[in-house]
């Protein structure tokens, strides 16, 4: 499994962290770790992800949202942000799992679980990575 983490340099271990719990045993799991929209769009024109998860706090994470879906609108986008008023617009743009960023180690794993899903459907994809 390929993740693009996009998030700000004093979070990103900790997302990382609950990232690799919820796919403990995956020897194949890879994150990218991206500091800001431009690495983002850098990372997703050069490679191909199954997912892409942002956790940046305002108009940061907005821009970095709106970029992933426009290069990468087939790839399933997990948005956490310290903005709840962001929900709306994350709604509008299709983005199917927007998280507050402090939301629950179950609920993240209820939001990404169909994207595990979709990883094990599609196994063959996967492996063409």
């Amino acid at each position: 499994m390929k993740i693009a983490l996009c998030t700000e340099l004093r979070n990103v271990e900790w997302f990382e962290s609950r990232l690799r719990s919820l796919f403990d045993g995956d020897g194949q799991l890879a994150i990218d770790e991206l500091w800001n929209e431009n690495q983002l769009a850098q990372a997703l024109r050069r490679s191909r992800y199954h997912a892409v998860v942002i956790a940046m706090t305002g108009a940061k994470g907005l821009e970095a949202a709106i970029q992933a879906k426009r290069l990468a609108p087939e790839v399933p986008l997990v948005w956490w942000s310290d903005d709840e008023n962001f929900a709306l617009i994350a709604y509008h743009l299709r983005i199917p799992v927007f998280l507050p960023a402090d939301c629950s180690d179950q609920e993240l794993y209820e939001a990404i679980k169909p994207i595990m899903k979709w990883r094990c459907e599609n196994a063959n994809c996967a492996m063409q990575l």
